[in-house]
């Protein structure tokens, strides 16, 4: 397999070789495609400039229309008549027909809108050759719509546009990508790893039927259409970041970063042969989709919340906004973007929250009906029928579990005044805190019935669900309850809302920790990937010292000693962030303070975590009359963390600000400045340097 490196950015192939230099009578291509004025030399001056191919194409010959007339008027009246009809009367088959043929593009079909869309406004969904475009408004000459969207299958089509996709993706090779692929045996690897790891927590392809469409392409790559090539891409990206590294090296021969690097090369370069701004193509979303997910491993949430936007215009286009149900739409079509729907409202909405601001996705205009609770396999491209809806668990459970949580947060926010974020209702000052309890207690009661008492654990996807759905309620009630409302400087947080804040942050790091440990759900752990319990950590470790359970003390060293030097590994050199270090003096102080009631009150402390050990090994301000080893003496030999060497850890340089800032206070406990600080860590952590410009050069 050959490096990608070795494929050579476009060259400025220009015409210059050619002895002629004569004015050409028409425009090159790219001055025509721009509508830009062309100097009609060889090559013009405008692709001269930018460096691109010259190319000069005959138009072609203009064309006859016939002014045919009956005895209503013309042909425009009649479909200006039939333009008009309102949206309760869908056009007939025959109408359809005589449409297309009057546009000349006979395999143009034209979707209606049925009597129960009208409430939500008109429009019709165009559709040819496996592309679909929604429009509000229905232009005079539709088809031209289909064909600036659709993908050209001429061999000069990138050419012609690369001047739109250098906005997103920068420069990239004519040569095709065959030999970015991994060989058929890892295609297939890959392949498996995304249905056991990934599929069932996205659920926007159809397995079986993409199954079978992998399977021929795997024997014939060169040939495959370029829409399945990007989705193939962003299935081994996807399925990559998925596994641990060292089950990679064991499957595949090679490191994951190297062949993580040439798959997303490879996705991003299929993403412009795929004309990723322009295309109306459904499976082109699904694969953009899904290397939006994988990017969240290695690219802040700022990038992957501005891609989000292509995504949704994209969706936009094709009508995904609109439930296909009342546009005549196919039911196995209809529920696939039902499907892709849901899922892209989930990524817009949580990548907007990792970067501190609401979602501007339209959740309260769409009549985008939920998924039906089915298996894929009562799911066939030819069905004419929809299925029977299921009625016990399926493999939808994880996403029909999500998307219940997301109703209900779409319904509280609007009680709380207007769309202003998932989060609102918990947030909002004109709800008070009993209506909000209320509200998830609701919320609880309803995940009870409808999902948590149907999940087997034993079942890996049923295991993800019931954590995915505890943490997400527990979540809310710390959110509720959360000590940031007390904001003024005579405020204090009551000692009942303390315990309430505190239980709920224990139970939110339990069910963190427990994720990242079990085996049963390690496949599915790059979906909580830079997800830690930072509010829940923080306000523990705060109130440690308010707190006289000894058995719950020694529970909260134990998961933040399994917890926290977890993610610094992942980390690396990244984890020392002014977060970090102010997490970590405070760390040592609630240590130092645990030791000393420990102490005061004759009670045998837990083992002192590795990281704790190491924290204060390199301290700078352990005083002369308490020494780091009197600190930790209560450590015994293999006890921290199963041994975990200390060298894996990065020491504690604790700047003087993270000193001055921190300390065991009252209430408020400077949530302010913590938010800063993790504000600033979700900006500076990920370098997304080489993720979309610049990583195909």
């Amino acid at each position: 397999m050959s490096d990608p490196n070795d494929l050579p950015a476009d060259s400025s192939h220009s015409a210059v070789d050619s002895p002629s230099r004569l004015s050409k009578p028409y425009s090159c291509v790219v001055c025509h495609r721009r509508k830009v004025k062309c100097d009609r030399q060889s090559p013009c001056s405008n692709c001269a400039k930018a460096n691109v191919e010259c190319v000069y194409q005959a138009p072609p010959p203009p064309r006859r229309r016939k002014r045919e007339r009956d005895t209503n008027g013309s042909v425009f009246q009649e479909r200006e008549k039939s333009l008009r009809r309102t949206s309760a009367q869908p056009l007939s088959h025959e109408d359809a027909e005589r449409y297309s043929s009057q546009s000349q593009i006979p395999t143009v079909r034209v979707g209606g809108v049925r009597p129960d869309a009208e409430k939500n406004g008109s429009g019709r969904m165009i559709m040819k050759e496996g592309n679909t475009v929604y429009l509000d408004k229905l232009l005079p000459n539709a088809a031209d719509v289909l064909d600036d969207v659709s993908d050209s299958g001429t061999d000069n089509h990138v050419e012609e546009i690369r001047d739109e996709f250098t906005v997103l993706m920068g420069p990239g090779s004519r040569k095709g990508l065959a030999e970015l692929h991994p060989n058929p045996l890892h295609i297939f690897k890959l392949w498996q790893t995304f249905l056991e790891n990934v599929n069932p927590l996205t659920k926007i392809v159809h397995a079986p039927s993409l199954q079978q469409r992998i399977l021929e392409a795997m024997g014939n790559l060169p040939t495959i259409s370029r829409e399945l090539e990007a989705l193939m891409f962003s299935i081994y990206c996807i399925a990559l970041v998925s596994m641990q590294a060292d089950d990679v090296e064991k499957a595949f021969g090679e490191g994951k970063r190297a062949l993580l690097s040439r798959c997303r090369r490879g996705a991003q370069l299929a993403f412009r042969n795929a004309s990723i701004l322009r295309t109306s193509r459904l499976m082109v979303l699904q694969a953009f989709m899904l290397y939006l997910l994988s990017m969240r491993a290695f690219s802040d949430p700022h990038t992957v919340w501005s891609l989000c936007g292509v995504a949704i215009r994209i969706a936009q286009r094709i009508g995904l906004h609109r439930d296909g149900s009342g546009y005549g739409l196919s039911v196995f079509e209809t529920e696939m973007r039902r499907r892709i729907w849901f899922q892209l409202l989930v990524l817009d909405v949580t990548s907007a929250q990792l970067c501190g601001v609401a979602s501007a996705m339209p959740l309260a205009t769409n009549d985008v009906k939920p998924p039906i609770n089915i298996n894929d396999s009562d799911l066939d491209p030819r069905m004419t029928e929809p299925p029977h809806e299921n009625p016990g668990p399926t493999e939808m459970i994880f996403c029909l579990a999500r998307s219940r949580f997301g109703k209900w947060l779409r319904h509280w926010s609007k009680d709380a005044g207007g769309y202003n974020g998932p989060w609102a209702l918990l947030s909002s000052s004109s709800i008070s805190l009993a209506e909000k309890d209320q509200a998830i207690d609701q919320l609880e009661e309803e995940m009870e019935q409808n999902v948590l008492r149907h999940c087997d654990r034993s079942i890996p996807l049923h295991l993800m669900t019931t954590i995915m759905v505890r943490s997400a309620i527990y979540y809310t009630r710390l959110m509720a309850h959360h000590p940031r409302q007390y904001r003024e400087p005579n405020d204090r947080v009551p000692e009942a809302e303390k315990g309430i804040i505190f239980e709920n942050c224990l139970k939110m790091t339990e069910f963190a920790d427990y994720a990242q440990n079990s085996p049963a759900v390690q496949g599915f752990s790059w979906h909580m990937v830079n997800h830690m319990p930072w509010d829940a950590i923080i306000f523990m470790l705060s109130e440690m010292r308010h707190r006289n359970d000894p058995q719950e003390k020694g529970q909260v060293w134990q998961l933040i000693g399994s917890i926290y030097p977890r993610h610094l590994r992942q980390l690396g050199k990244n984890a020392q962030s002014p977060l970090h270090m102010a997490i970590q003096n405070l760390m040592v102080k609630a240590w130092k303070a645990y030791i000393e009631e420990c102490n005061l009150h004759q009670r045998t402390p837990t083992p002192c975590p590795t990281i704790v050990t190491t924290l204060i090994g390199s301290a700078k301000d352990v005083s002369e009359s308490q020494s780091a080893e009197e600190m930790v003496s209560s450590v015994e030999p293999g006890a921290a963390l199963q041994g975990q060497p200390s060298h894996d850890l990065p020491s504690s340089h604790m700047g003087a600000e993270a000193e001055n800032l921190f300390f065991f206070g009252e209430s408020p406990m400077d949530w302010d400045n913590w938010d800063n600080l993790l504000n600033q860590f979700q900006e500076s952590v990920m370098d997304d340097a080489t993720l979309m410009i610049g990583s195909l050069s």
